[in-house]
């Protein structure tokens, strides 16, 4: 993954949720996530939340009876019409930083906002995804259902 992209959808965004918790379909707004025929783009931002959850950097803010992270990402790459129903069901999960993921962002310098990527952030966050199996070479842990 080059800079421009680890900046745009992990470093700008993880930053955006140290401070407030956000929906993916917000946090990744600049990419239009829905309503979007572009399948990479949904498909990074359900990446994105499950590398973040795998490594206990973040979580979603769930209701009651969809208490497992794992199954709000399933049900997202289910609901990815661009209708007002598919569109609901990814703004009523946001998701937000862990103290984990707080720290890191902390450790890092990070809770400054900036343009420019971190190489120990960047370090690691990619050494993390490494450990837990959620490697940049690896995509679609949940695939995307057109």
């Amino acid at each position: 993954m080059d800079d421009k992209e680890f900046w745009e959808w992990y470093q700008d965004p993880m930053i955006d949720i140290y401070y407030e918790t956000e929906s993916l379909t917000g946090l990744f707004s600049r990419f239009g996530i829905l309503p979007s025929k572009n399948k990479e783009h949904v498909q990074n931002a359900l990446d994105f939340a499950y590398r973040l959850i795998k490594c206990s950097l973040a979580i979603f803010y769930v209701l009651p009876e969809d208490d497992h992270p794992y199954l709000i990402i399933d049900k997202l790459s289910k609901n990815i019409s661009p209708d007002i129903d598919g569109i609901a069901v990814w703004e009523t999960y946001p998701i937000y930083l862990t103290e984990k993921g707080m720290a890191l962002i902390e450790e890092c310098n990070l809770k400054k906002r900036t343009e420019e990527v971190s190489p120990l952030f960047k370090t690691k966050l990619t050494a993390m995804f490494e450990e837990h199996g959620v490697g940049f070479d690896k995509k679609a842990f949940v695939p995307i259902q057109y």
